[in-house]
């Protein structure tokens, strides 16, 4: 019993049709497998003295005659619940991995599927318990690798697991499948062919050449997928390795031009703001873009200086900041904006989706109420008329917070009887 308490697994009363009994005799359910019974509350079904379908898990032995080499009854073409050596073609992994399911339906029926890690552990017992516990289990070491484009070839590792009895062999295929985008001979070489592992021989290498193409295409992916185990190997879960290749032509592209933001703003009084024209995506050779404005609401030559010119990038060079020269016109006005834009991008260099910004120029000359005083006493009669006194300003201002304060103190004053009665 301690071992039920160490380990996961989810078996539900799809159990219930099962033949009890094989007359084929396996070792006990390890451990690990065990375990999942036990913590995925499977027992709470299939134990005691009238369990479920008949089908009861108490302990690692009766496990192993309950599942291993036993025809389901919901089967029609006597699959069975655990075929030993062939995860695939067990109705119980077809139903916890919800893949080519020939018998009921998937397990859990609420579809939530066990983890990747609890389902590995499941694929390997079985595995392990047919011809594989000698002959071996063949999988990619890896099955994501990446390389570089200047790199020469990229070498693979085949692993043989469990068994390493005798001499096996595996067919493998190196080509593009699926959406794989990378193409042979121009990324790599294609190839196929056969690794003979011998007796106690535990790995493999598939070296793959690459190809520099000097264009630039992007991150590609090609496949290197292993088949056809024989004299008893079987194929692991993971068959295939994904290689991606790193493109290494950015940098020789003369790039793509783009401002660094959408938007810029600036106080009319500023005299100047520094825009940035950011150059990306390769840095090759000496290229021009044009930077030209287009007024809005701002108009050149009243609001901002106009620009029309030509920028130039030396071979490498990144970035451009421009000055952009706002003028200051003395009249009380709205913000207002103009746009710049980019255009006519040359040696083969492009513009991206930041081509435009606009650039919004605060008004600076708004005037505040109240200055009597300095307009010939328009706001206040007690000043005099263009006497340009402000004195009594603080004490204008005092007074109203003084106000301000009284009122307050009177609505308190009002409110505090209903507030009263709400508190009891």
């Amino acid at each position: 019993m301690k071992q039920l308490l160490r380990y996961k697994f989810i078996l539900w009363c799809f159990f219930c049709s099962v033949i009890p009994y094989s007359s084929i005799s396996f070792s006990a359910v390890p451990d690990e497998v065990q375990t999942i019974f036990a913590s995925n509350t499977c027992l709470d079904c299939h134990s005691g003295n009238t369990p479920s379908g008949n089908l009861s898990l108490d302990d690692a032995n009766i496990s192993e005659t309950a599942l291993v080499d036993i025809t389901a009854n919901c089967s029609n073409n006597n699959a069975k619940l655990v075929e030993p050596g062939d995860a695939p073609n067990s109705v119980l992994y077809q139903k916890l991995s919800n893949q080519n399911i020939n018998c009921g339906g998937v397990m859990p029926p609420s579809g939530n599927l066990i983890s990747d890690s609890d389902l590995n552990i499941i694929f390997d017992w079985i595995v392990s318990i047919g011809s594989a516990g000698q002959s071996g289990l063949i999988e990619m070491q890896e099955t994501t690798v990446l390389v570089q484009e200047t790199d020469p070839d990229v070498t693979l590792i085949v692993a043989r697991q469990l068994g390493l009895q005798g001499q096996v062999t595996v067919d493998y295929t190196v080509s593009s499948v699926g959406n794989d985008g990378a193409e042979s001979p121009s990324d790599f070489v294609s190839q196929t062919g056969t690794l003979t592992f011998e007796n106690n021989e535990s790995s493999k290498d598939i070296i793959v050449v690459l190809a520099d193409d000097e264009e630039f295409e992007g991150d590609e992916v090609f496949s290197v997928t292993l088949s056809n185990p024989t004299n008893g190997a079987v194929l692991g879960r993971e068959s295939q390795s994904k290689v991606t290749i790193t493109d290494n032509e950015v940098e020789n592209l003369p790039g793509t031009f783009f401002f660094d933001r959408a938007s810029y703003s600036g106080d009319e009084g500023i005299g100047e703001l520094q825009i940035t024209v950011i150059r990306s995506f390769g840095t090759a050779g000496q290229v021009t873009v044009d930077l030209i404005s287009s007024n809005g609401s701002a108009i050149a030559g009243s609001d901002y200086q106009v620009i029309n010119q030509t920028l130039v990038f030396e071979d490498g060079e990144r970035s451009s900041i421009i000055p952009i020269t706002f003028l200051d016109d003395q009249i009380e006005e709205d913000s207002e904006s103009f746009t710049l834009g980019l255009s006519n991008p040359t040696a083969g260099s492009l513009i991206g989706s930041t081509q435009s910004l606009v650039v919004t120029i605060i008004d600076n000359d708004a005037t505040s109420g109240g200055d009597g005083g300095n307009d010939g006493g328009s706001d206040g009669g007690d000043t005099g008329a263009g006497s340009g006194t402000t004195p009594e300003v603080p004490v204008v201002e005092a007074e109203y917070e003084a106000a301000g304060a009284f009122y307050y103190l009177i609505l308190l004053l009002l409110t505090l009887p209903f507030m009263r009665n709400r508190c009891r």
